[in-house]
């Protein structure tokens, strides 16, 4: 099942996280339509939220797996399936 994809990670903020994150969705063939980070904490961690454009869920799952160990992810990731309508033009 392809479908768009709402990411919310908890992740620290220092240099190289966002790599981090968006290199292993690249391994896996999934491409990030955008991007928020808000906010800077002097320490712990910051919410990171993303939308993919159309990725397959098994792809989805597997990155998420892989992200969700790294020792700059400080909670589960939180996934949403977009079903349709939203504004990006990929549904």
């Amino acid at each position: 099942m392809r479908s768009i994809y709402y990411f919310r990670f908890s992740a620290l903020d220092s240099p190289g996280v966002l790599s981090k994150i968006s290199g292993i969705l690249g391994e896996n063939q999934i491409s990030v339509s955008s991007v928020i980070q808000k906010g800077r904490k002097t320490s712990g961690a910051v919410p990171v939220v993303m939308i993919t454009h159309e990725a397959i869920e098994h792809d989805v799952f597997r990155a998420i797996s892989r992200i969700d160990e790294l020792d700059i992810v400080t909670d589960n990731t939180v996934i949403i399936r977009v079903e349709e309508g939203f504004p990006n033009g990929d549904t």
